[in-house]
């Protein structure tokens, strides 16, 4: 019985830390536009977490309409030259709702230095957007996790 409660304990607790370590390594730098900061790392890392190599840093803003723009910033907060990256990038709006995952794609454009899309509502907070932005050959992922 005691075996039954330690593993029953063991298994609810997982959730909790599910997705604590993110798709990178964690940013300290504060966003120019004042969005939310991430770490961007070659899309087939990402499972390595925070052990992922960090290529560039990307900025998410959103606005209340639900406009959402990406920058993306070298490793020394330099922003980078659109022209190195396909016109347009792929994101998902992941919801997470009584151990049901929702994800939602949308479809983010460059324009005036940003890639920019309107985001689908998030039934639930906290939410995550990710989003693949190719740049020659390389697909690249910024996991911008827990937004409300």
């Amino acid at each position: 019985m005691r075996y039954l409660g330690v593993l029953l304990a063991a298994s609810l607790s997982l959730p909790a830390f599910a997705h604590d370590e993110g798709h990178g390594p964690k940013t300290t730098d504060a966003g120019r536009m004042g969005g939310v900061m991430t770490a961007v790392v070659l899309a087939k890392e990402a499972k390595l977490g925070p052990k992922a190599a960090l290529i560039y840093k990307a900025e998410l803003t959103r606005t209340e309409d639900g406009v959402v723009r990406v920058y993306l910033y070298d490793k020394d907060m330099k922003p980078l030259d659109p022209a190195r990256f396909a016109k347009t990038a792929k994101a998902v709006l992941e919801t997470h709702k009584k151990k049901k995952t929702s994800k939602t794609p949308f479809t983010l454009a460059l324009e005036d230095g940003a890639f920019k899309g309107k985001a689908p509502k998030a039934g639930t907070k906290p939410f995550n957007i990710d989003a693949v932005f190719k740049e020659g050959d390389r697909e690249l992922l910024a996991a911008f996790d827990n937004l409300d």
